[in-house]
């Protein structure tokens, strides 16, 4: 016999069934959007995180709403990074960016994701027309190739690196970003872990992982989401 409190001279239940250690986690035992406790606190759903910081994205690297300009990278083969973070195990599909202003003769050019460690995780298809001088303005939401991908944080803290790439250009596409007041891109972080910043890379097809060690920052940050 056991009181509505839950105390009880009988056996304990032979299955053991626990919630979530964070939002966003799955239930040891349990179907659905639900797990039951052995609090008797049942029917808890799992929030949806990130819909409620990122709109109904995955995640951004800032508010969009802050942008206010747009350009380019200082030359071809750098890739221009930003941070976007990674709370929780996330399944990516898309990147995004805002295509502001065409460039001209364009080769090699795509959107990529990278893990904090540097990993290249994906890249889009070649964007050199749809960044031309034949290209619209406006979002654009690239799938990955190969993808879904799975993004697992690495450690405490973890986020992800999106980026911008063009191999070769006569004239470098340009896309919307933020220059800050006070440009410390650091923001109480080391370089390797900036908030923005850039890498050069030779004319490829396909990008390489990176050495974090090796980004240069600067105060630049373009907009970049994921889906």
């Amino acid at each position: 016999m056991s009181t509505h409190g839950g105390t009880s001279t009988s056996a304990p239940p032979a299955t053991t069934v626990t919630g979530p250690d964070a939002i966003g986690a799955p239930a040891v035992v349990g179907t659905g959007l639900h797990y039951a406790r052995n609090d008797h606190d049942h029917g808890l759903p799992i929030l949806d995180y990130n819909a409620l910081q990122y709109s109904d994205l995955l995640g951004w690297s800032y508010d969009p709403g802050m942008v206010n300009s747009v350009g380019a990278v200082d030359a071809a083969t750098d890739i221009e990074l930003a941070r976007i973070p990674l709370p929780a195990q996330l399944v990516v599909t898309n990147v995004m960016i805002y295509f502001a202003i065409a460039g001209l003769t364009l080769t090699n050019s795509f959107l990529a994701l990278f893990k904090s460690d540097g990993t290249v995780i994906g890249q889009s298809a070649d964007q050199s027309t749809a960044w031309g001088a034949g290209g619209s303005r406006g979002l654009k939401i690239l799938a990955l190739a190969g993808g879904p991908y799975t993004c697992t944080p690495l450690a405490a803290n973890d986020f992800l690196w999106a980026a911008w790439y063009v191999g070769t250009a006569t004239t470098m596409p340009q896309f919307c970003y933020v220059i800050p007041s006070y440009a410390d891109t650091f923001m109480g972080t080391i370089a390797s872990r900036t908030r923005t910043g850039y890498i050069a890379q030779a004319n490829t097809p396909t990008l390489g992982s990176i050495i974090p060690a090796n980004i240069s920052p600067h105060s630049q940050e373009f907009w970049f989401g994921i889906s």
